[in-house]
């Protein structure tokens, strides 16, 4: 037979767990963006490059593809219920990235659009192998990558780059860090396709 004092125990851990689902019901989600924290922005010191580029879609880890923030949580990783990407990382990460090689190469990013007659048009992919994230302390990316022209002789030139910036506390300052890693991803991809262009070769650059 039940005793009452076991009756109300199984009933207070029912309260107690409703009580715990009702608050946890009660957080508020907020949405991340890699365009909303911008790095600081670089202005292009050379001339507009003569040519337009083709940003493919991005590669991400299978591990960070999800709608939440996934950090790093000792020796795992954590997804964060609360902190979620207002869009699909993926698309965040190859927005970010379009508009960073944009800005550098004073060109435009024509994927998905028609081809413009007599342009010279390159093609750029890029897949995160690394997308490391830890709340106040930094934000770590490692990308391969490779450059081509359409109906070109030349070969590819395919690279690897990595890039890491340090992450104030809190996880806006988290979004930020990840976004300037990304922008110094850019950074190399857009000194290393200018002399692509011209010679038809080029070199990976260091790092």
């Amino acid at each position: 037979m039940t005793s009452s004092f076991t009756i109300c125990l199984r009933l207070l851990t029912v309260s107690s767990a409703l009580l715990l689902a009702a608050c946890a019901g009660t957080l508020p989600t907020r949405y991340h963006s890699l365009l909303d924290a911008p790095a600081d922005k670089k202005v292009a010191t050379g001339s507009p490059a003569p040519f337009l580029i083709d940003l493919r879609p991005v590669g991400i880890p299978a591990q960070v593809d999800r709608p939440q923030l996934v950090v790093r949580d000792g020796g795992g990783v954590l997804p964060l219920e609360q902190e979620r990407w207002i869009a699909p990382l993926a698309d965040e990460a190859r927005a970010a990235l379009s508009a960073d090689l944009s800005r550098e190469l004073a060109t435009t990013d024509v994927a998905g659009q028609p081809r413009p007659a007599g342009v010279r048009v390159l093609n750029i992919k890029i897949d995160l192998r690394r997308f490391d994230s830890v709340p106040g302390a930094y934000a770590a990316v490692d990308a391969v990558w490779s450059l081509a022209v359409d109906a070109a002789a030349a070969s590819p030139l395919v690279c690897a780059s990595a890039a890491r910036a340090s992450a104030g506390a809190g996880y806006d300052e988290l979004v930020r860090a990840q976004r300037r890693a990304l922008a110094d991803i850019a950074s190399r991809i857009a000194s290393a396709l200018r002399t692509y262009a011209a010679a038809g070769k080029g070199a990976c650059p260091a790092g």
